[in-house]
This record gives structure tokens, C-alpha cells and sequence, in this order.
């Protein structure tokens, strides 16, 4: 056989398989096909943002009906959603041959996921695609697409260990009160960068499962998962994402984990456990927690430990039992990435609290909150706005506090942690049909206005955009670009780090030193980058 008979064999053989490969990921509809009830039909409720500062959403009845009512309510939004995390796609994968191999890649991995999900979780999906855009068919049906946007998490932490840069969530749990009276507050970041949309259109979802228990999540449109959720007996669940070298082919989405605890956890105990049984294939650490007792819980493909917390406490993105003390993921993940600086300034936060019991929700929810917006590095010294190691990096796609002891949970309207925060009274809004009952507000960021914000993330847009052009030797392209990203947004390490590669680029060897340097003055977040920095300035001659 010639060369080019050769070429054809191996691409027919390629079409082949990439065929097989579509054909065997798209999912069969849930068998028997379910059905929908006409009552919980009608009781869905839709509120938007405009009306109550946040999206809110009611759905009540069977896993498929509520699908049904999720999809049709938030159709628009679901739209928008989809083009933005392909948007992302497409930018992070320019090449249209890469990204086709990703995507056909991670088809083949995955398939027969379906397997680890319950049924209705999958019923609930199936209903919520029925309103999916039909503009994304191109990649997989409706249905399949939903399932895989719920393993986005799961994704995304590989991606997390592979290129070593994270997305880090923060968590302060504080007790309130002593003895039969104490309880606990906790506050939590979500920081996740699919796209503006995911913070800007964010939704409150109260559920009135047919089955099991009551329960409010904070998530997007189309989402059956949960990441941040409280159910009506008071229990509440989140996961920050960790890493260790444990490996699982597949399993169950963890966000559709943290689901199954709300919806089944009539105590946090009894949340544990239903996490425990869960078969996952990445890394995670849980809190789990309701009015008298708190967990963090460290689950990975093959280890679990659970600590009761007693004393306030930080949690970031990695690992603290003893199973994973020589896991060289977690700890790759401690010298890498940002999560032992939040970890350190958290409790450093946490120590200026004082080893006395603070009595009164109205002394701890203020200072949770403060915590939660504080931009400082572990040492204490203030960051450039953005900066990834600071607890608030500008990142957060929602943010939450938890009162358990007067069933209250705060969520902000954002952008990100610097809006005003909407208290809402659980036990009111689990017995009404919409909208929730708010009691009260938390006043806004002092620090960070929607102006100053909207500047911040135009200013990394424009850095990102000059450090492409640089990549392409475009070097009178960048500069007006660097001229509007100064004006920006000049404090940010990242745009001394571009500048010094203009110079470069410029052939100017001493001012692309001098900025260099100036970027690395500047506190970069990742250990990755100041590596760079420091290689470019001893192979740069003066």
C-alpha cells in the first residue's frame, strides 16, 4: 500500500471511530419516558433580578415535571449561558482541529457516565432539554449536553492540576453562642469563570421535591446540581474543589451530590453519610452543616474523612487529614497554587476574632462578610485588586452566609462579593409559592463599586488581549492596548509582566527587565508565574 493509500485508510479509520464515537455518547431518553403533573405545572414561579435584585425560581413536583418548568423559565438565559461557555471554549481553543479532538476525546472518556447518575436526576435533565437552543446541535443533542455541563466541575479541576492555576473557593465557618445556645455562621466565595453571566444572571432555586425534603440552592439556568444549598430542616452543603492523586474514570457528578444531600439529609450526620456513599471521581471537600454541628468533609475516588468542627475555621482547596498528607496532587496544589495563602490569611482573619465565643449573630455575620471581601495576602499586606491570592479576586460567581440559628441565608446580588447581600428567611419562603421573604440587606463593598469593577475586568481583558498580540510578534499592535490597560488598570502585576514582553518584543532588553521586575514587586499569585518572571530576567541580557 502507497503513502497516500495509507493516509486514506487512517482516515477513514478516524471518521469511523469519531462516528462510533457520536453515536454511542448521545444518551436514550429516560425509559419509561415520564410524565408531566399538570398541578406542579402550573406553580412554577419565575421572578427576575429587576424585581428582587436576584433571579428566583420555584419549581415544585416530579424530577421531570420540574425540569420542564425550569427549562421553559429560563430558556433565554440557558441560550445565553451555552454561547458563553463556548465562547470560552473556542478562546481557550482556537484551533477548530484541537478543540474537535478535545471535545471527541472527552466524549469517548466519559461515555457511560449515565450509569452514576440516578435516575431522576436524569428525568430532571431530560425535562430541562426540551428548551435547550437547538443552536448547539452541532456539538450533541440537548439532553447529552445537559449531562455534561454537570461534570463542568469535574472538568474543570483536571484542567486546574494540569495547567496550575485555580479558581479557589473560600469558606469561614464561625460559631455563635455556647453550650445548648451555640450555633453557627458560615460564609462562603463560589468562585467560578465560565463566563459574566453565571454572576450577573445567577439564580436562587427553591425546590418542592414530589420526594424528600425542601430545599433553596444558589445556581445558574438549566443547573439540576447543587454547589451552595440549605434545605428546610436546616441543613446546609457546599463543596471547594481539592485535588489528590486518587483517580476514577468516572462517577457521579459531585455537584449532583451535593443535590441528593439536600434533597435527603434530614440532619447534617445524615448528610455525611449520603455523601459518603456517593461513587465520585474527582476530589472535593464538602461542608456539611446544620444548627448544632459543622463537617468539613474531604472525600476523593477512594479515600473519605470527616472532621467535626468546633472551632471557627478556614477552608480553601486542599487537603488536611492525615490520608493525604504525602499526596503529591494536594500538595503541588499547597505549593502551586493560591490555596495555602487564602488559607493562611483566613486564619489569621480568624485569630483577630479572640478565643471568646462571640454571642450574637449581629457580631459575627459583619465580620464573616468583611472576610469574605478581604484583599490582602497571607502576610496581611493589600493586593492589587483581582489579584488570585486574595480571598476576594473579583472572581466570586456567588456568595452566600449562612445563619443557621435564625434559618436566615444571605446571598449576594454581586458583581461578584462587592453587592449588597439579600437576606432570606428560609422557613417563610419553604412554606410560600414565591417570592422569597427577605428580611433584611447587607450593605455593599465600600471598596468596590460596579464602576470600579467593570474597570478591573475590562483591564484583564485588554492585558489578555495585548499579551495575544505579543505572542504573535505583533508588537505595534500591543501597545495601545498597554497605554488603555494602564489607565485601567496599572496595579495589576500582570500588566508590568505584558509590558516587559513588549519591551522585549522591542528589543529593549533593560526596560523589559525593569518591568519584569516591577511585576514580581507586585505580588504574582501563582508560583508558576513568578518562575517565568524570574527565567525571563536572567536569559534577557542588560
Amino acid at each position: 500500500m502507497n503513502v497516500l493509500g495509507k493516509l486514506f485508510f487512517f482516515l477513514c479509520l478516524t471518521f469511523t471511530w469519531v462516528l462510533v464515537v457520536f453515536h454511542r455518547v448521545v444518551l436514550p431518553p429516560p425509559q419509561p419516558l415520564p410524565t408531566l403533573e399538570r398541578g406542579a405545572l402550573d406553580e412554577g414561579r419565575w421572578y427576575p433580578k429587576r424585581l428582587y435584585g436576584i433571579n428566583q425560581l420555584f419549581v415544585s413536583g416530579s424530577a421531570y415535571t420540574r425540569g420542564v418548568v425550569e427549562g421553559q423559565l429560563t430558556q433565554s438565559l440557558m441560550h445565553d449561558e451555552e454561547t458563553q461557555l463556548i465562547g470560552k471554549l473556542n478562546h481557550f481553543f482556537p484551533n477548530p482541529v484541537l478543540r474537535w479532538g478535545l471535545i471527541t476525546g472527552l466524549m469517548r472518556w466519559f461515555w457511560g457516565i449515565n450509569a452514576y447518575v440516578d435516575p431522576p436526576a436524569l428525568e430532571e435533565m431530560y425535562g430541562v432539554s426540551h428548551s435547550a437552543s437547538a443552536q448547539f446541535n452541532y456539538l450533541l443533542d440537548p439532553y447529552t449536553r445537559q449531562l455534561a455541563y454537570h461534570g463542568l466541575h469535574e472538568v474543570g479541576q483536571m484542567f486546574v492540576d494540569a495547567n496550575q492555576s485555580d479558581k479557589g473557593c473560600t469558606l469561614f465557618a464561625v460559631p455563635v453562642g455556647a453550650g445548648a445556645d451555640r450555633s453557627w455562621v458560615i460564609g462562603r466565595n463560589f468562585d467560578f469563570e465560565g463566563g459574566r453571566i453565571f454572576d450577573e444572571e445567577k439564580i436562587v432555586k427553591w425546590v418542592r421535591p414530589d420526594k424528600g425534603l425542601r430545599f433553596v440552592s444558589v445556581i445558574w439556568a438549566g443547573m439540576v446540581g447543587a454547589v451552595t444549598g440549605v434545605n428546610e430542616q436546616g441543613v446546609y452543603v457546599s463543596i471547594n474543589a481539592a485535588g489528590s492523586s486518587d483517580f476514577r474514570r468516572f462517577g457521579t457528578p459531585t455537584t449532583l451530590v451535593v443535590m441528593k444531600a439536600l434533597q435527603f439529609g434530614s440532619d447534617a450526620e445524615a448528610a455525611v453519610k449520603i455523601i459518603e456513599k456517593e461513587t465520585t471521581f474527582i476530589t472535593d471537600i464538602f461542608v456539611v452543616a446544620d444548627r448544632k454541628k459543622v463537617f468539613r468533609v474531604e472525600k476523593s475516588p477512594r479515600r473519605f474523612a470527616t472532621e467535626e468542627l468546633t472551632a471557627p475555621t478556614v477552608v480553601t482547596n486542599h487537603l488536611l487529614s492525615p490520608l493525604w498528607h504525602d499526596d503529591p496532587v494536594n500538595e503541588t496544589r499547597r505549593r502551586e497554587l493560591t490555596t495555602e495563602s487564602r488559607w493562611a490569611r483566613g486564619n489569621g482573619l480568624l485569630g483577630a476574632l479572640g478565643a471568646k465565643p462571640l454571642r450574637t449573630t449581629a457580631e459575627v455575620i459583619p465580620q464573616v462578610l468583611q472576610f469574605l471581601r478581604d484583599k490582602r495576602d497571607s502576610s496581611g499586606n493589600p493586593l492589587s485588586l483581582g489579584n488570585r491570592m486574595a480571598i476576594d479576586a473579583l472572581i466570586a460567581s456567588h456568595s452566600v452566609i449562612y445563619d443557621a440559628n435564625r434559618e436566615l441565608l444571605y446571598v449576594g446580588e454581586g458583581p461578584s462579593v462587592s453587592g449588597r447581600f439579600i437576606g432570606f428567611d428560609l422557613k417563610a419562603s419553604f412554606e410560600g409559592h414565591g417570592p422569597a421573604h427577605v428580611t433584611n440587606r447587607l450593605a455593599a463593598d465600600p471598596e468596590v463599586s460596579e464602576q470600579t469593577y467593570a474597570r478591573i475586568k475590562n483591564a484583564d481583558l485588554t492585558i489578555d488581549a495585548a499579551q495575544d498580540r505579543l505572542r504573535k510578534r505583533q508588537c505595534s499592535e500591543a501597545e495601545p492596548l498597554l497605554r488603555t490597560a494602564q489607565e485601567q488598570h496599572r496595579e495589576n502585576y500582570r500588566y508590568f509582566s505584558v509590558l516587559g514582553d513588549y519591551y522585549a518584543c522591542r528589543h529593549q532588553p533593560a526596560e523589559a527587565k525593569q518591568a519584569w521586575k516591577e511585576a514580581l514587586l507586585r505580588s504574582p499569585a501563582y508560583r508558576s508565574e513568578r518562575k517565568v518572571l524570574e527565567k525571563k530576567m536572567k536569559e534577557t541580557s542588560p
